[in-house]
């Protein structure tokens, strides 16, 4: 026997679907205007560069500013109405990427980090990378660079992966994964930085970290923003249904 469903109860399952797009399609469309106007200033204006990745440059700080919002973000509604895991992990990371951008508060209260093996200083979570990958180089220079293949076939896979699920979601095809499409392309942002960091040197790509780190940034504040709504929303129960 066919049965007709309440519109309220359509409208309750409709409306994770239409947030998720909502959020993704502002993510995406900032990581592009981001991305698009850093290139364009790079090359239309060189004379700011400087002022774009310098220590502390408009990048940097932006990357701060939106990992600072994703830790606020998912600590207040974890704090009013409890924890959620994925707000939970979402605040976690987000807090880890905003030590490791102030160099665990070295930068800010002035103290002298420990000295990295083989020059430079652990100022930050990716430097455990980087001396994984040194002393690996002492073992064998292969195993070393076997380290960074991994870690780029598995971010672009990651990468990939989590586009699947965004077109999926565009599509009307809303899934659980799907939902955290953003943490995903996160995560795989930030693998790509720390190739980058690991392997390369040249200014180009050095520049290419400091925005795909900013991106990242920009989608996990988005990622937090999303699931915060979810938790506000969700104790709205459609009226009249039993």
């Amino acid at each position: 026997m066919a049965q007709m469903m309440h519109p309220a109860v359509g409208n309750v399952a409709m409306g994770p679907r239409r947030d998720h797009f909502r959020f993704l399609a502002c993510a995406l469309a900032l990581v592009g205007a981001v991305t698009v106007a850093s290139a364009l200033a790079a090359i239309i204006a060189p004379g700011i560069r400087s002022l774009l990745l310098q220590e502390d440059g408009i990048i940097e700080m932006g990357t701060v500013l939106f990992l600072g919002a994703a830790v606020l973000g998912a600590g207040a509604p974890t704090a009013l109405r409890g924890p959620r895991v994925p707000l939970v992990l979402a605040g976690l990371i987000a807090l880890a990427e905003l030590l490791d951008e102030t160099s665990f508060g070295s930068r800010l209260f002035g103290f002298q980090p420990l000295t990295l093996y083989g020059g430079g200083h652990l100022d930050g979570f990716h430097d455990l990378l980087i001396l994984a990958f040194r002393l690996l180089q002492q073992v064998s220079h292969n195993l070393a660079w076997l380290l960074v293949v991994l870690m780029l076939a598995v971010s672009v896979g990651l990468s990939l992966f989590a586009l699947r699920q965004i077109a999926r979601n565009m599509g009307g095809a809303t899934t659980w994964l799907s939902g955290h499409a953003l943490l995903f392309l996160h995560v795989s942002f930030i693998g790509l930085a720390q190739v980058i960091d690991i392997a390369a040197s040249s200014r180009v790509l050095a520049a290419v970290e400091e925005v795909l780190e900013l991106n990242a940034a920009i989608l996990l504040a988005f990622y937090v923003a999303q699931q915060g709504w979810e938790v506000s929303t969700r104790h709205i129960r459609p009226s009249g249904t039993h």
